[in-house]
């Protein structure tokens, strides 16, 4: 069997799973404020399941979901929602690069909204066409046309309410990055591109431009897929830096700029 033809049967694999475990989430963890912990057997605070709660991130991704689909899990969204609430408070535009149907870049909208910050922009960058051709599969486990089921137009028309704030770049990164070139500070990157290039492109561009406390998020980073990606790019960047990634059980990483 080739690489291709097993990385396909991997990813059919883990569409059964995926599914099996959704379950499991609606019978057993929604609702739940403390939940197990697997494998260890502890209960543990778990406030992303805790939807039907008055908590502020409960009220938002109820919103988040009502408006459109959300692929990135709420374990996950509850970590974004939480340092991007810190970082708009810290000088800086908030950016996201892979934005895909605006599950996340809806939650850092309503982020700002609440914040009632009214000088921050949030900048979303995306080919919002799939991923590109210099997507490798062996590499980085997705191939070009994937994630194809979205545009601009869908994204900006869910996300109307922020016209204010929420600017689009559409097209291939670095190549787009050029379009903030007069934009100094970054306080919060959301990186969720997956691909290889990408990822290099985004540390390139925005760790020097991250302001003092700020914050980037790499999605992914720790999933098994994309470690010859997210991962590799991660880890080698800031091999020789002074500021290293901190993993998250999300499998999510993160810099906070020193």
């Amino acid at each position: 069997m080739s690489n291709v033809a097993l990385s396909r049967s991997q990813k059919m694999l883990r569409k059964f799973w995926y599914a099996f475990w959704r379950l499991i989430e609606r019978c057993f963890f929604h609702g739940q404020a403390y939940s197990l912990h697997v494998p260890y057997g502890h209960r543990i605070f778990t406030p992303w399941f805790e939807e039907d709660s008055n908590s502020d991130f409960s009220q938002v991704i109820k919103m988040v979901k009502g408006f459109g689909p959300l692929v990135v899990s709420s374990d996950r969204c509850y970590i974004l929602f939480q340092l991007a609430r810190k970082a708009s408070l810290i000088p800086g535009d908030l950016a996201e690069c892979g934005v895909y149907t605006g599950g996340t870049a809806h939650l850092l909208a309503l982020v700002l909204e609440r914040q009632a910050i009214s000088t921050k922009k949030l900048h979303l960058f995306d080919t919002f066409t799939g991923m590109p051709k210099t997507s490798i599969p062996s590499r980085d486990y997705h191939s070009p046309g994937d994630f194809a089921n979205t545009s601009v137009d869908l994204v900006k028309k869910r996300l109307q309410h922020y016209d204010s704030f929420c600017i689009y770049h559409v097209g291939l990164m670095p190549v787009t990055f050029s379009e903030v070139k007069d934009i100094k500070e970054f306080s919060f990157v959301h990186v969720d591109v997956d691909i290889f290039p990408s990822v290099l492109a985004c540390c390139e561009y925005f760790y020097p431009r991250l302001s003092r406390g700020g914050i980037m998020v790499f999605d992914d980073y720790g999933f098994y897929p994309y470690r010859y990606s997210v991962r590799s790019v991660v880890d080698n960047f800031f091999a020789d830096k002074i500021d290293k990634p901190i993993f998250l059980p999300t499998g999510q990483a993160l810099i906070i700029k020193t």
